[in-house]
């Protein structure tokens, strides 16, 4: 099975690009991916794609990176979503930085925008330093920062990442309406992901190297 690495170049690549991710977080189910793909229905697939393409037009420090098989006519069997930054991507503190516009108005949105909150906040906290992907992290001797999944954690440790912390996004308030459960039950929150950083050219020594940031 020979695969090959390619860099997203035009908007016609995302429609395979995206129907290999959702397929793979579709079993087993990856709970934070739903909080950005709210809609399963073909319509919503389509705002989904659209959302990601102009979210990545927008982006100057945006990557997308498929894997294809060539023995299967160079399909999508992976995708990735790197980000560059040489700055401090988030200098100014926002306490709503995005708006959950693809989740219904109401207390369905309400809700979805709880758990992106306590998702990106988490960012402005532990991810405010210059830090980009391995290899270009390596070249610019940098580090590197991502948000893991359960099966995703033992991958990126394979990569020099190493374990900084869990994220729990709680869906729970005081005094919530029925609607407000429901949306609990059917995100089966709270969601966790692990933070995993890499230190600037992966060297880790066990007792010396020290997070770069004091943990909550």
């Amino acid at each position: 099975m020979p695969l090959q690495l390619h860099r997203i170049s035009s908007d016609d690549e995302f429609n395979e690009l995206v129907q290999c991710v959702c397929e793979s977080y579709a079993a087993p189910v990856n709970r934070l991916w739903r909080l950005f793909r709210h809609d399963l229905s073909p319509a919503g697939f389509i705002e989904l794609r659209d959302r990601l393409i102009r979210e990545f037009r927008a982006d100057p420090n945006a990557c997308w990176l498929k894997i294809v098989d060539t023995d299967i006519g160079n399909k999508v069997v992976g995708a990735a979503l790197w980000n560059t930054y040489t700055e401090n991507p988030y200098p100014v503190y926002k306490d709503h930085p995005v708006e959950a516009e693809w989740w219904p108005e109401g207390e369905p949105r309400e809700f979805a925008n709880h758990l992106l909150d306590q998702f990106v906040c988490d960012r402005h906290k532990k991810m405010a330093r210059p830090h980009m992907c391995v290899e270009e992290a390596d070249r610019l001797n940098l580090e590197a920062f991502i948000e893991a999944t359960d099966l995703g954690k033992l991958t990126y440790e394979a990569c020099g990442f190493v374990y900084a912390g869990t994220n729990y996004l709680e869906g729970a308030k005081r005094n919530a309406s029925p609607e407000w459960k429901e949306l609990e039950r059917d995100m089966q929150t709270p969601i966790h992901m692990y933070r995993m950083w890499r230190p600037a050219g992966g060297k880790w020594v066990e007792g010396e190297t020290q997070l770069p940031w004091k943990e909550d």
